[in-house]
């Protein structure tokens, strides 16, 4: 009894001090293990953070500058020009800057921060001398150079921006790499060290592997869906608190990317529509210039009539460019308003311009973006028929061509090559300015309809240019793109 007693004891010393020696190591690893998870999520939540600050910075910076500048450029010019620059925008961005700089920690990143505020103290350098500057087009040139361009420091910073968020995206990803193959080797090590100390401590070192490793799998898991694009992952289920901060911060970051990533295209979406709606609404001053040249050269040859008519057509033209503010008319109505151009055009040039217009009546009530005929007609007016010598013709058809309906606006003047022909119709589809008008048809086509549609160039040298327009041929044009 006695010895069973010590045996016993004996067993249970053992066992104490496989315990005692167990546990300590247990204890050692598992505080590691939890030290480094902390430490990764800190720097995890830090890198994150500099992304999200970033992003929203991105989102705001250029277009508030931009839009403050260019209202102040077009205001007229005050003795406290200088004061009513919008300083506030461009300081509110030096703050954000000085406080990526503190806790960034990519040296790749604080020389772009550093970049950026210089740069900021550049811009700020050009806005006063846009201020101080009193010439209304000097103000413009010196804004789209200096500031809001393609070559502006705006654009520039944007870019900047952009990188600083890219090398913070791939810090997070490195971080997660890291999480996971320190958090793996620390399990094995656990399970390695169970199995050499003892085999009765296999259940619970298998135990403890299942209790981390089946999250951090589905963290791993989790991850990569979130690589791909899908931040829908359901909760990982998981009882210890390092790996649900984990988890927590995962939906968190996925749940404000997603949010980013929406505002992002609903942003560019805007902006896209915007500049389009800026270019359509360049087309009726170019053409206003014109017209009041020629009505000026009428009124100093004492052609009154002429005057009158071509007043009267002017006046036809603008009220149909209104088309009570909608952007897609029907095809009358976009006839009419070509009519009336070429009208105005005709009392000017008469002595080398014919038109023709043909277009069946039973594709009148087709939908189309409104004003695509006017920009083509001026176009084969100036560059083919006062480009030959004697009578021009400029004829406008129409016609059903399966489902779409195409458009054409032929010219019997200089024509091109097919080498002009093709560069034209690279700058087109490239949005390269082949010709404001041009491109505003062109990219405004591709708004409404889409891909497949948009303008085609036919010429040859000597002989005249054909401009096609190809459109789906519906009545609902403007509900189904608008959309």
């Amino acid at each position: 009894m006695t010895n069973e007693t010590k045996q016993n004891r004996s067993i249970e010393q053992q066992i104490r001090r496989l315990l005692l020696t167990v546990l300590p190591v247990m204890c050692a690893i598992i505080f590691i293990l939890i030290v480094m998870l902390v430490t990764i999520n800190g720097q995890y939540t830090g890198v994150l953070q500099n992304a999200v600050t970033a992003a929203d910075f991105n989102q705001e910076f250029k277009a508030m500058l931009d839009s403050g500048m260019y209202n102040h450029v077009i205001l007229p010019r005050s003795e406290d020009a200088v004061k009513q620059l919008p300083m506030d925008v461009l300081s509110d961005a030096e703050d954000v800057l000085r406080r990526l700089d503190t806790t960034t920690t990519l040296r790749d990143n604080r020389w772009r921060i550093q970049s950026m505020l210089d740069m900021c103290g550049n811009l700020r350098g050009y806005m006063v001398e846009i201020a101080l500057e009193e010439s209304y087009d000097q103000r413009m040139e010196l804004l789209e150079r200096n500031i809001r361009g393609e070559t502006g420091l705006t654009k520039l910073i944007e870019t900047y921006m952009h990188e600083f968020i890219d090398d913070e995206v791939r810090e997070m990803a490195r971080l997660q790499g890291q999480v996971t193959t320190q958090v793996t080797a620390v399990i094995l090590s656990v399970v390695a060290g169970v199995v050499l100390l003892t085999v009765a401590m296999i259940w619970y070192a298998v135990r403890v592997t299942r209790r981390i490793t089946g999250p951090i799998g589905a963290l791993s898991t989790k991850a990569q869906q979130f690589g791909e694009g899908h931040f829908d992952a359901a909760p990982v289920e998981t009882h210890i608190t390092e790996l649900q901060t984990l988890d927590n911060g995962f939906d968190e970051m996925a749940r404000r990317i997603d949010a980013l990533m929406d505002k992002q295209r609903q942003d560019q979406q805007s902006l896209h529509r915007a500049e389009l709606e800026l270019l359509q609404a360049q087309i009726n001053p170019h053409f206003l210039y014109n017209t009041l040249d020629s009505i000026a050269i009428l009124a100093e040859s004492d052609r009154g009539e002429d005057v009158v008519n071509m007043v009267t057509s002017l006046s036809t033209f603008f009220r149909n460019s209104l088309s009570k503010g909608e952007d897609i008319i029907s095809l009358e109505a976009e006839r009419k308003q070509v009519t009336s151009y070429l009208e105005i055009q005709q009392i000017r040039y008469s002595d080398i311009l014919r038109y023709e217009i043909h277009i069946p009546d039973e594709l009148l009530d087709c939908q189309v973006p409104k004003l695509i005929l006017q920009p083509l007609v001026e176009n084969a007016l100036y560059h083919g028929i006062k480009n030959r010598r004697g009578m021009g013709t400029i004829t406008v058809t129409g016609q059903s061509d399966g489902d779409d309906l195409l458009l054409k606006v032929t010219d019997n003047g200089a024509g091109m090559d097919d080498e002009q022909v093709r560069i034209l119709q690279a700058g087109i589809y490239e949005d390269r300015h082949t010709g404001l008008g041009l491109v505003n048809v062109h990219k405004r086509i591709r708004l409404y309809c889409g891909e497949p549609y948009g303008l085609f160039f036919e010429s040859q040298v000597g002989k005249g240019s054909t401009v096609s327009i190809r459109l789906p041929q519906t009545r609902t044009l403007g509900e189904e793109h608008h959309q």
